[in-house]
């Protein structure tokens, strides 16, 4: 009852003094706190779309005025658009293709990076898009690993992929490059590695684990070092810990809603053995009667770090200091979205069903566009990209109603006009409604863009 209380005047402050930010803060009309949050998270411009309609492109449906398009259909090569399977005439794209990101190049254009979720296949390919958005180059970026799940990408400028599996390790590869260069990085954990996103502040790299007891990772690096591509971390030196959330630590799991909604702290522990297979250390643990360290987030899946503008950090209730910036991260396992506030270190659900209207199921991939909207992508029958609205239900941004597929590899083009996101199993091939993987872009209007800005 005590936080209750400190969240609704914290509220009321920020209500009252929303007229004077709007007035002084360029997009404050289009923020709102949350009723429901002890975090404040503005809002993006996405919050305000409106219904969908048939985009005409594989029976996807979107908000009228967002243009959608296939960049890239598995056995195709993405720049011809011709049928090559064997890649003869070009660069067939991957199949099930999964995590993703953009990167600007420094001529102009940009590139987005594709993890490939298989077994057989596995690595990352590259499409290489100009100036005007046309894609002119398809190449692969990492081979030689199994099951890429997701990923996340660094500030400076290269691609984190994670393997899917119990000994899975995370793999630093260049978006720009060939796959020459890419090296493994075992420090960062083993695994069923899902996501990781990074914080060159806190000289911190945040990772989910996509098991029913997995746990959030932080491996906090060593040192922070300048390169001509920007600062970096040390990837290979440093300490892999996990996140114990107050009332739930060493194996503790928040029931009920109510739990997971209340803003509670946290402290990031020391994980035993961090070289060896995470599920087995756990499971040796257990057996000798020993802690296993780590709150369980179930099917731990999409990260994102958000950095809050300046003028909108406020201190939250419990904290010593403004939320700078905010970890994002899905559970599949119980449909819940957390907010982790990294200075601070406190922690607390921001969406989950049992508040909502809009029924999201097996939320998935998560990205946060440069204008500050919160993305989920769904797996199931509905297969939708969901806009999460502080404070607000949730609406829907697509619709592709791919049976017995997942959306994934969420990225926004550096300048946010477009969202580029596959289907893991759409339609590749003619008079098919399933297949074996296809990308899209969906090209943001104009006006919702500029409303970010004004």
């Amino acid at each position: 009852m005590h936080t209750f209380h400190r969240r609704e005047v914290l509220r009321m402050l920020f209500l009252g003094a929303a007229g004077t930010l709007a007035g002084l803060v360029p997009g404050f009309a289009q923020c709102a706190s949350s009723p429901r949050s002890g975090i404040f998270i503005p809002a993006g411009p996405l919050s305000g779309i409106g219904p969908l309609v048939d985009t005409g492109v594989d029976g996807i449906r979107a908000p009228r005025g967002f243009g959608l398009r296939a960049v890239a259909r598995h056995l195709f090569d993405p720049v011809s658009g011709h049928f090559d399977p064997f890649g003869i005439g070009g660069h067939p794209w991957h199949k099930a293709p999964d995590g993703g990101a953009c990167f600007a190049a420094p001529e102009g254009g940009w590139v987005y990076v594709s993890n490939c979720e298989s077994n057989s296949v596995g690595g990352a390919s590259a499409l290489r898009f100009d100036v005007d958005g046309r894609v002119e180059a398809a190449y692969r970026v990492l081979d030689g690993t199994r099951r890429n799940c997701s990923g996340g990408a660094t500030p400076w400028q290269t691609w984190l992929s994670c393997e899917e599996i119990g000994d899975g390790l995370v793999y630093e590869c260049d978006p720009f490059g060939g796959p020459a260069g890419a090296r493994s990085w075992p420090a960062l954990g083993c695994f069923n590695h899902e996501a990781v996103a990074v914080d060159l502040h806190t000289r911190s790299l945040f990772l989910t684990e996509d098991a029913g007891d997995g746990r959030l990772y932080r491996f906090e690096s060593a040192a922070r070092t300048s390169t001509d591509s920007g600062d970096r971390l040390d990837l290979e030196n440093g300490r892999l810990q996990v996140l114990n959330v107050s009332g739930e630590q060493d194996g503790g799991y928040a029931k009920s809603s109510a739990q997971a909604r209340t803003l509670r702290p946290a402290r990031w522990v020391d994980v035993p053995e961090p070289l060896a297979p995470q599920a087995q250390v756990r499971a040796a643990r257990r057996r000798d009667g020993l802690d296993v360290p780590g709150t369980v987030f179930r099917g731990a899946e999409g990260i994102w770090v958000h950095t809050l503008p300046p003028a909108l950090r406020t201190v939250p209730p419990g904290g010593d200091r403004p939320s700078r910036a905010i970890v994002f991260f899905a559970c599949k396992g119980d449909n819940r979205v957390y907010a982790l506030d990294i200075d601070n270190c406190l922690i607390e659900a921001v969406f989950d069903n049992t508040l909502e209207a809009l029924a999201v199921h097996d939320v998935d991939g998560l990205v946060v566009s440069p204008a500050g909207d919160i993305v989920v992508s769904e797996d199931g029958a509905a297969t939708r990209l969901i806009v999460l609205r502080p404070g607000q239900d949730a609406v829907t941004l697509l619709a592709a109603g791919h049976a017995r597929s997942e959306l994934t590899g969420l990225a926004f083009s550096p300048d946010g006009s477009r969202l580029y996101f596959s289907s893991q199993r759409g339609p590749n091939l003619p008079f098919r409604a399933r297949g074996t993987g296809v990308t899209y872009e969906l090209r943001i209007p104009a006006d919702i863009r500029a409303a970010a800005q004004t």
